[in-house]
């Protein structure tokens, strides 16, 4: 699956949005540039550590952790496992949203925001549905911080590459 842009409507991650006390060395810098510049996929931290490397940024596997880790703990990117327990990092697309719905391909492990798929009388029953669900967590006394629905599956590239094979 080929990289979207980002659209007008997502900025990207820049220094200027980093988390207080971050600094933006090299390697941060480079690392916003990679995710923010291919906000369709997810990243282990052994894929960052590579692609920063062929990159000419040497960072080690605990920096990797670390940047990672602090951009997720911000809301910058989303912090999932994925079916091989695997932990990947993605860009979030808009942090304004409430509910972020993605759709992961088990393969590839592309991502794609369902809310761009579905269109928004789709997206408008998921998050009516979703607000309900919420209120009574609250009412429970719970009250979630960040909200995600993701669903995994084959994408349409890697259902047709399965098809081929078979």
């Amino acid at each position: 699956m080929s990289p979207r842009t980002p659209s007008s409507a997502t900025a990207p991650l820049s220094v200027q949005s980093l988390p207080p006390g971050m600094r933006a060395t090299r390697a941060t810098k480079a690392l916003l540039g990679l995710v923010s510049g291919q906000p369709g996929l997810q990243w282990s931290v052994a894929e960052v550590q590579a692609r920063l490397q062929k990159m000419g940024v040497d960072v080690n596997r605990v920096t990797a952790y670390r940047l990672l880790d602090r951009l997720a703990a911000a809301g910058k990117l989303v912090k999932s496992v994925d079916a091989e327990r695997l932990t990947r990092y993605a860009w979030r697309a808009d942090t304004n949203e409430p509910l972020q719905v993605r759709y992961e391909c088990t393969d590839c492990h592309s991502v794609q925001s369902l809310q761009e798929r579905a269109g928004d009388a789709a997206t408008a029953q998921v998050n009516q549905a979703m607000a309900q669900y919420l209120q009574v967590l609250q009412e429970q006394g719970l009250a979630p911080a960040q909200t995600e629905l993701r669903l995994q599956g084959l994408c349409a590239d890697c259902k047709h590459g399965h098809q081929d094979k078979a």
